[in-house]
């Protein structure tokens, strides 16, 4: 019992640990005119590496008496995404309806603009604008970008508990 409440509260805290710090590269983002700067934003890629680092490395240490199983592992990281990726959509949803809807608007300039630049006729965006505007909604940006952490936490948490993994010695 006192393993699972440690297994929870490691999620919890690391996926808290994880929201928030995407909230604030989210509005560093908005706010330092980096908004549609590809290169910046994969820096946001390091963010959810981290958080899974630390929280399966802190699992591993504190909680489990240095064993790590890869499925454990896994499991873990993948949570950890969860938490993070719920906490920061539910910001991404409340900053886009209520706090800065400019800011939406202002996104969808910028990725028009991107795709015009990148060769796609002005008709064809024209015939694109309905649905490129249902697809990054405030609600479906939330809904995606849970799918996203989702995924992309599977990806992440494969490869760091392959490397932190460590299985109980076999003793006979």
């Amino acid at each position: 019992m006192e393993q699972a409440a440690s297994k929870s509260s490691t999620v919890v805290t690391y996926g808290l640990y994880l929201g928030i710090a995407s909230i604030v590269f989210s509005l560093i983002i908005f706010y330092s005119g980096m908004m549609g700067n590809t290169y910046f934003s994969y820096l946001g890629y390091l963010i959810p590496i981290v958080f899974i680092f630390l929280g399966l490395k802190f699992y591993k240490e504190k909680e489990n008496a240095g064993i790590l199983k890869y499925g454990q592992g896994v499991g873990l990281g993948v949570l950890i995404s969860l938490v993070g990726g719920v906490v920061s959509s539910i910001f991404t949803y409340i900053y886009f309806v209520f706090i800065d809807p400019a800011k939406h608007t202002e996104m969808l300039a910028i990725v028009q603009e991107k795709q015009l630049e990148a060769g796609v006729p002005a008709e064809q965006l024209e015939q694109m604008d309905g649905m490129m505007s249902a697809m990054m909604s405030p609600i479906a940006m939330a809904l995606f970008g849970i799918i996203g952490a989702l995924i992309g936490g599977l990806i992440i948490s494969l490869i760091i508990s392959a490397i932190l993994k460590k299985d109980p010695e076999i003793t006979y």
